[in-house]
């Protein structure tokens, strides 16, 4: 008995299967982008009010949301030049040696102080303060302060 070889049907059949495949890793692709993303991080809103001497920077949280302070980047230049005096994390850190602010939460009507000299700061020099909310990467303070 002779067998016959029918090839008829093989190209539509495998034709199929590609188009599903292909379907498929589509639709998981997609689905892996839609669902793989977050709601973007919201920044705290908050008003805060600089002063500073030539060894004191005084911020005082005036309203807004509580500020997270180990979520809160903090960084001084001199206005004039923009060289960098001091860039830093707001939260005191005894294992870096941050001698910033020992606070974890500043709520309105708080102040906070760093008692640490800024090197080359004098009376009369204006000093640019940026606060960064590094989660969110949004800066949500940045102001020129004259040193009194």
């Amino acid at each position: 008995m002779k067998f016959g070889k029918n090839d008829e049907a093989v190209s539509p059949v495998i034709g199929v299967i590609l188009m599903v495949a292909i379907t498929v890793i589509l639709a998981a692709v997609i689905a892996a982008f839609v669902f793989g993303m977050g709601p973007p991080v919201k920044a705290p809103q908050v008003q805060l009010k600089f002063t500073a001497t030539p060894s004191i920077l005084t911020i005082t949280h005036s309203g807004g949301d509580p500020l997270i302070l180990k979520n809160e980047k903090i960084t001084i230049t001199n206005a004039a030049n923009n060289n960098p005096i001091l860039n830093s994390t707001l939260m005191y850190d005894n294992s870096t040696g941050n001698p910033f602010i020992s606070q974890a939460i500043l709520t309105p009507g708080i102040s906070v102080t760093n008692a640490s000299a800024f090197g080359t700061v004098t009376s009369g020099s204006v000093i640019q303060v940026s606060i960064l909310d590094t989660p969110s990467g949004q800066v949500i303070a940045s102001s020129q302060v004259t040193v009194s």
